[in-house]
């Protein structure tokens, strides 16, 4: 009988050897994509905790059922491991609890999904079978009778590592990819939960605009850069003008201008830009609501700080936006998007963002008529909305959400119409360069209906797009196929086109912007004298500039004129890289330091303005 007992206690620490060896390498292989280090004893330390946890099953009175209980645990933590592997290549992120408030729009964005998934992620999946093996091995055992205390102090003490692990090893400051690097996903997981339902309460410091170490309160901070509008040149020059934004799905500014074989990729916007106002150093501010964000950015002027995106945390919130704003000026507002109405939770949302009305496939005055992928068309949903402007009370508000370019950019066959070397078709690059040269088609015949109807010479007309295509993935292929370095700054750079009622001159500006300074730069030209929170700056004003980043990357990296910040994943300032854009090297951190401040200030007054629903009291409050 001991020698029995012997050989079942081999065979029980051989199964949980194999489980946290199997574990570990998991870890590994997902830290190694993410291109950090691992912290082999406490990532190890928390493998041998999950071993500890999956094992204690089948620890005393093994059976057919508890080896598969114990199965199926490990598949599962398997598949939240995988699904933080497939969510960061798109989020720069690991799953937060937040985003099961999400799972309801999966099936919308299923194709976008599968695109994310690779044939090497096989290798996340292999050792189930070889688990499985084993535990079949150890249930052909006896079972441990005599030490019934076994699995429960098993269990125990895994839950014990893990939890030890998540609350000694991490820190808030640190990112989810360093938080997995440092001690592995179940801690980062655990110690994510933990600060989602109880945050860690970071102050709030104001730093001045024009200077700053200059204490200023926040009701000067955005005072100021009213002021700044006020004296503009342009100021109001175009009060009561129409408004018309196209936000254009995964659009990249390397299109712009982009030929493939002589054949121009986007040959509608070129044509645009010789009479409007183009800024191709412009740069998308999202958050984890991707295009959501985006929208939210563009008609807030404010950091979209929620993990699970703005629309979803912050539906009810009190908002001076664009189009509150413009509803105040008697202007009718407007939404549009060619899918579901509750898509990334809008109909909730809309009403406080000031849309009265929001157009989308359910709608009554909206037809199915042409649907492609995720809803209507684009070129449906802009011939459609020129009837509808016909109706509108003038001014009129109408922001537009495009929707055939979402990913993974597979257009039928009917309307692939750009003409592509054979080894450029059915490549991603290929079909991400087909989706948007109908994108630019539709928009083509748009601005004739407008022209048509004789509203393009009264309406500010703006397009630019939420967020990048093709994700780092493809950075290989659109270098060989386009010549294009497409690293993480190419990623994040986004076309912006202002054309101004009127406009007969194009105007190429290269300074330095991002989504945040759209909606400044309308209230200028409209001359909007309402106090404001705008957290950007108009375009029309020549002023110091930075564009500075919470998600996507590294939190607190910026890019500027003149350095490039480039964050530390421990979230200390000394840690990260100061890079002058003129050379490429890293030079003194301090450089970079009068900027960081900035962004660190202004992305946590972003919060605080949003989790105590504050925008709307900014000028009412004293002291904060």
């Amino acid at each position: 009988m001991a020698r029995k007992i012997k050989q079942n206690k081999y065979s029980l620490a051989v199964t949980l050897l194999l489980i946290s060896l199997f574990w570990f390498a998991k870890n590994i292989l997902f830290v190694h994509a993410l291109s950090l280090e691992t912290n082999i004893l406490y990532v190890g330390t928390s493998s041998i905790g999950v071993g500890l946890i999956v094992g204690s099953m089948v620890a005393y009175k093994t059976s057919p059922f508890k080896m598969m209980i114990s199965l199926l645990i490990y598949c599962i933590l398997t598949f939240i491991l995988y699904a933080d592997v497939v969510y960061e290549r798109y989020y720069d992120a690991i799953l937060d609890f937040k985003t099961l408030s999400q799972t309801n729009q999966a099936g919308d964005v299923y194709d976008s999904i599968i695109s994310l998934i690779y044939l090497t992620d096989l290798w996340y999946w292999l050792d189930i079978p070889l688990l499985l093996v084993a535990l079949i091995l150890l249930n052909k055992r006896h079972s441990l009778k005599k030490l019934k205390y076994l699995p429960p102090l098993l269990f125990l003490t895994g839950v014990a590592i893990i939890i030890f692990l998540s609350f000694t090893t991490l820190k808030p400051a640190y990112s989810d990819q360093y938080k997995v690097a440092t001690a592995g996903v179940i801690p980062a997981h655990v110690y994510n939960a933990y600060t989602s339902i109880k945050p860690v309460e970071e102050p709030v410091v104001v730093a001045s605009s024009q200077a700053v170490d200059e204490p200023v309160t926040i009701q000067e901070k955005f005072s100021f850069k009213q002021k700044l509008q006020k004296n503009a040149p342009n100021f109001g020059k175009y009060k009561g003008k129409n408004l018309i934004i196209v936000q254009a799905e995964s659009l990249n500014e390397f299109v712009i201008n982009l030929k493939v074989d002589g054949e121009e990729v986007t040959p509608v916007m070129n044509e645009l830009l010789d009479t409007s106002n183009y800024y191709p150093n412009t740069y998308l501010q999202i958050g984890r609501g991707n295009t959501s964000d985006a929208e939210f950015v563009v008609n807030n002027s404010i950091y979209p700080m929620s993990d699970n995106g703005v629309y979803q945390r912050y539906p009810k919130n009190n908002f001076l936006s664009l189009a509150n704003v413009l509803k105040e000026e008697g202007y009718e507002t407007s939404a549009t998007h060619g899918n579901k109405p509750d898509f990334w939770n809008r109909k909730a949302a809309y009403p406080n963002q000031g849309f009265d009305t929001f157009y989308h496939m359910d709608h009554k005055s909206i037809k199915q008529d042409e649907m492609i992928g995720m809803g209507i068309s684009d070129e449906s949903m802009f011939h459609q909305m020129v009837e509808q402007y016909k109706g509108m009370k003038k001014p009129f508000y109408n922001f537009i959400v495009s929707l055939t370019t979402h990913r993974p950019f597979e257009l039928p066959t009917e309307y692939r119409k750009l003409d592509l070397p054979d080894h450029i078709k059915d490549t991603p690059t290929g079909n991400y360069l087909e989706s948007v040269y109908y994108f630019d088609q539709a928009l083509g015949s748009f601005i004739t209906d407008l022209k048509a109807n004789h509203l393009w010479d009264d309406t500010i007309f703006i397009v630019y797009g939420d967020h990048y295509g093709p994700v780092p993935k493809d950075a290989e292929e659109i270098k060989e196929f386009l010549d294009i370095d497409f690293d993480e700054e190419e990623r994040f750079n986004i076309p912006l086109i202002i054309h101004h009622p009127d406009q007969k001159k194009a105007v190429r500006n290269e300074v330095i912007a991002s989504q945040m300074d759209i909606y400044p730069t309308i209230s200028q030209l409209m001359g909007i004298t309402k106090p404001l929170v705008q957290f950007g700056t108009s375009l029309e004003l020549d002023q110091p500039r930075y564009v500075g980043f919470y998600y996507e990357t590294t939190p607190y990296s910026f890019y500027s004129k003149d350095y490039d910040y480039i964050a530390s994943h421990t979230g200390v300032f000394e840690d990260g890289k100061c890079i002058r854009k003129t050379s490429g090297n890293s030079v003194n951190i301090n450089y970079c330091q009068d900027d960081y401040k900035q962004l660190y200030s202004d992305v946590q007054l972003s919060r605080y303005l949003l989790e105590h629903n504050m925008i709307d009291k900014v000028y009412e409050i004293e002291d904060y």
